[in-house]
């Protein structure tokens, strides 16, 4: 079996409406899908906004590697709202060398819209889908998405 650690880098943008509030969006976590072997048959590493790993297909997890979700904090005036925008499917390419695994299925807690909290921030979570390849290279693969905030 060969084993895989994937790091995926992460690029932020973020627009903002012209309110005259004061917003901020920041990077907390990267988005990493953690170690895993492929196996003769292609599959998918999927990690969840709230951080769980899983597998399907040919891909066996490996625990010393245990993935994250995107974490960023959503600055701003109390009880705004904010629409969040992920990337569409066949946007995403992870990249090792000549090798390449496709990233889909983007997800976000909350979903679609976030309200500012009382304390003027709220945490935005960002899963994802990793498509890896029957016997995909080895590697340490990466890549990079945006997220874009849309203040109400």
């Amino acid at each position: 079996m060969k084993t895989l650690r994937l790091l995926f880098a992460l690029a932020c943008a973020t627009t903002i409406a012209s309110t005259g509030w004061a917003q901020t969006l920041a990077a907390n976590q990267s988005l990493a899908f953690g170690s895993f072997a492929p196996g003769v048959s292609s599959g998918t590493v999927t990690i969840s906004p709230a951080g769980a790993r899983s597998s399907g297909g040919g891909v066996f997890l490996v625990s010393s590697g245990a993935g994250t979700a995107a974490s960023y904090t959503v600055g701003g005036t109390s009880s705004a709202t904010y629409a969040i925008t992920l990337p569409s499917n066949g946007e995403v390419v992870l990249t090792s060398g000549p090798n390449s695994m496709a990233v889909n299925n983007f997800s976000s807690s909350p979903a679609g819209t976030g309200v500012i909290g009382g304390g003027g921030t709220q945490t935005l979570s960002v899963g994802a889908t990793l498509s890896v390849g029957s016997n995909q290279a080895t590697g340490s693969y990466s890549g990079s998405f945006n997220v874009t905030v849309e203040y109400n």
